[in-house]
């Protein structure tokens, strides 16, 4: 089946994640060996100012040796999977389960424990840190700080602040790893989805017609909801127009000259015509009212159309041609 090298992948993960693992469990107790075995007076001295934060950072890596020896169990646990799964080659659904397998090994929800165990290992370690900055950086600019009736109530104050700190950011790993779980890069489509997006204009903005059948000539665009008077109606429908000249169409076929009779503009003996007819908008489908006195929109010089008139929802648009086309023969 090939999957001998996502196997040797896993492997590897697996023995990272052990070593890992090892690692958040002798940092902390080599360090405590040391505070508390040892009579050295800057070791002492530390061990009292800081003992909180040491204690804290500490019992943090253990939960992050925690959480790494999880996802290695977890690896393992596909290895396991994927090799069984293989060995069934006369099981007609084995090559299916066997593809969902590797995926499921593959998304980023299945790294989760992989990912607080980081956060679980850097917040230990900025616990450290803090016992290292109450001790002997604060006490030097603020003197005030070694106040023993204030220092337990800063001490909280500054721990509970890092816990929250890392709370909050392994509940985003989650939602995002969990949202996100066959991205190529999670954390940009998660923002994307929720900051980008939010900045994106929907399709919809703008709109105010669709096209439906109609009773005048075939197709025609109607009002979908209600257009105030003097509306620009098609302001996005902003490509240029293509001049064709009359000679190069009088050859077609009768089915391609209705195209540029029935749809484009002519002015004296050009016809300004859509990119491609493929690219048709509904600006182009618009109907002659019936009696022309009718007509609820108006062209202007630029061929940009605006209401001449309040108009109502489900209300059909037309316009007279002959305003700004010397083809005036409806569309039938």
């Amino acid at each position: 089946m090939g999957t001998k090298a996502y196997l040797d992948y896993l492997e590897k993960e697996m023995t990272i994640m052990g070593i890992l693992s090892a690692v958040c469990v002798a940092a902390p107790a080599g360090a405590l060996n040391l505070l508390l075995g040892t009579k050295d007076g800057a070791a002492t001295y530390l061990w009292g100012s800081g003992k909180l934060f040491i204690v804290t950072g500490s019992t943090l890596c253990v939960l992050a040796a925690l959480f790494f020896y999880k996802q290695r169990s977890r690896l393992a646990w596909y290895y396991g999977q994927v090799c069984l799964t293989e060995a069934l080659d006369g099981n007609p659904l084995a090559p299916r389960e066997l593809r969902k397998l590797l995926q499921e090994a593959d998304a980023w929800d299945t790294w989760i424990p992989y990912s607080w165990g980081f956060t679980a290992l850097m917040t230990g370690f900025l616990f450290y840190l803090l016992a290292m900055f109450v001790t002997y950086a604060a006490p030097r600019f603020w003197p005030s700080f070694s106040d023993p009736h204030y220092k337990a109530t800063r001490e909280v104050v500054w721990g509970s602040l890092v816990v929250v700190g890392a709370t909050g950011t392994a509940i985003l790993q989650r939602l995002v790893l969990t949202t996100q779980r066959f991205e190529e890069e999670p954390w940009a489509s998660f923002w994307y989805d929720r900051i980008g997006r939010s900045k994106k204009k929907l399709p919809h903005c703008g709109v105010f017609t669709r096209l439906r059948p109609s009773g005048k000539s075939g197709v025609g665009v109607f009002a979908i909801r209600k257009i105030p008077k003097d509306t620009a109606l098609f302001g996005s429908d902003d490509d240029e127009l293509v001049p064709v000249r009359t000679y190069r169409i009088e050859e077609l076929s009768a089915e391609f000259r209705k195209l540029y009779t029935d749809f484009c503009v002519k002015k004296g003996k050009i016809y300004y015509c859509p990119e491609n007819f493929n690219r048709l908008t509904p600006a182009w489908y618009l109907n002659e009212p019936d009696p022309p006195f009718e007509a609820n929109v108006r062209a202007d010089s630029s061929l940009r159309f605006f209401a001449s008139r309040d108009i109502e929802p489900n209300e059909e648009l037309t316009v007279r041609y002959s305003t700004y086309s010397d083809n005036d023969s409806p569309r039938s």
